[in-house]
């Protein structure tokens, strides 16, 4: 077969995981929202017509990445990393003020100040706002891809990806969002390990961040909670009385994992999307695609995110040139560690945590900048001799 073909075949399979992904994610979201969409707006589609219109505004982004070509991307990922620094800085600073004084442009949702909102009043909808730490994700991938490729001196490289990787994990550590400052870590990390310089300086490095990591649970209530809730639980059984409190959104998805068996209950028959399961469209959307379509279906999903690895691994690979290949890598780990993250945490097998599965999941600005990235991915394959 030519490289000829082999690009095209990289391509136009990436194209289709693409468009098979974002149809089923309206689906689901439509199934998933209908009755919370009903008891807020008094419509049922809204949630799904919010996405359609962010997937519209993604695909813009999409094509203007596959369109401008990687190798000139340093004129786009220096000020984009640069603006990404401010907005999580302005968010870090917004963090010291207490929650009942946080300005409108950047509420505090929940204990944390992780959205930034436009001063512009849409209808229906109202004001629109993103999650700059989204931005930051693609930002790192094509800013440390450039910084890497020109393959300075060893020291020289290590220290670049450490004071960007510190310095972007830092800023959405402080908003606070640690489970995406680590994820925004490791990123920068196998980004630095594909470039194929010497692993010394990381093996000492991660050490000293993992007691750190550990610490920081352990002395932050909410965290040192979900912890404790996540070891008591694979030893308690579901009559606990922690189980019935803290525990309540674990034990919904349990609910509905284990309600949809081998083959599911059948499209639009989930129970738990009735108001019992929390964030149903976001974060918790796998435990409705398992209850409805059963073991079988969800085997299938992860089965297509693994072809998606395998897809964009293969790009990294036929790529002629570092930063191509440094790109490559970099969003297909983002987009495949957050789906694992996201099934992990479904499934119990690591504590809960607030990660969305990426072109499925409910959310804007997780949308917005995923299509970005693909759209960059699509170029590299595309340009494959």
């Amino acid at each position: 077969m030519s490289k000829r073909n082999i690009t095209f075949s990289l391509t136009s399979k990436l194209m289709l995981l693409l468009a098979s992904l974002l149809c089923f994610g309206i689906f689901i979201i439509y199934d998933s929202t209908f009755v919370y969409s009903q008891d807020i707006y008094g419509k049922p589609w809204v949630f799904a017509a919010l996405q359609l219109g962010w997937i519209a505004v993604g695909l813009i982004g999409f094509l203007f990445f596959y369109l401008f070509d990687y190798k000139k991307i340093k004129y786009i990922a220096y000020p984009l990393f640069l603006v990404s620094l401010v907005f999580l800085a302005i968010l870090a600073i917004m963090s010291l003020i207490p929650c009942d004084a946080s300005l409108s442009f950047a509420p505090c949702i929940n204990g944390a100040n992780r959205w930034l909102y436009l001063p512009l009043n849409f209808p229906i909808i109202g004001y629109v706002g993103f999650q700059p730490a989204e931005l930051m994700k693609f930002a790192l991938i094509l800013y440390l891809a450039t910084q890497l490729s020109k393959k300075e001196k060893e020291n020289d490289s290590f220290l670049i990806y450490s004071i960007i990787a510190l310095l972007s994990s830092g800023l959405i550590l402080l908003q606070p969002n640690m489970s995406t400052a680590v994820m925004v870590f490791l990123i920068a990390s196998v980004i630095y390990y594909t470039a194929d310089f010497s692993l010394t300086p990381l093996f000492k490095l991660f050490p000293i961040l993992a007691v750190l990591g550990i610490i920081l649970i352990l002395l932050t209530p909410y965290r040192r909670d979900r912890l404790f809730t996540f070891l008591q639980g694979k030893h308690d059984g579901p009559n606990n009385e922690r189980s019935l409190g803290e525990d309540y959104h674990v034990q919904q998805i349990s609910i509905a994992l284990g309600s949809g068996g081998l083959g599911g209950l059948g499209f639009g028959q989930s129970r738990q999307k009735y108001q019992y399961l929390p964030e149903v469209a976001t974060d918790s959307i796998f435990a409705i695609i398992g209850e409805e379509l059963g073991f079988i279906g969800t085997s299938l999903l992860l089965s297509v995110y693994g072809y998606f690895i395998y897809i964009g691994l293969t790009i990294a690979q036929e790529s002629k040139d570092l930063q191509g290949r440094l790109i490559s890598v970099g969003i297909t780990f983002w987009m495949g560690i957050q789906f694992l993250v996201n099934v992990a945490a479904m499934t119990k097998l690591i504590p809960l945590t607030g990660v969305p599965i990426p072109l499925i999941s409910y959310g804007g600005s997780s949308m917005l900048f995923s299509l970005m990235a693909l759209g960059t991915l699509a170029n590299v394959s595309k340009q494959i001799d």
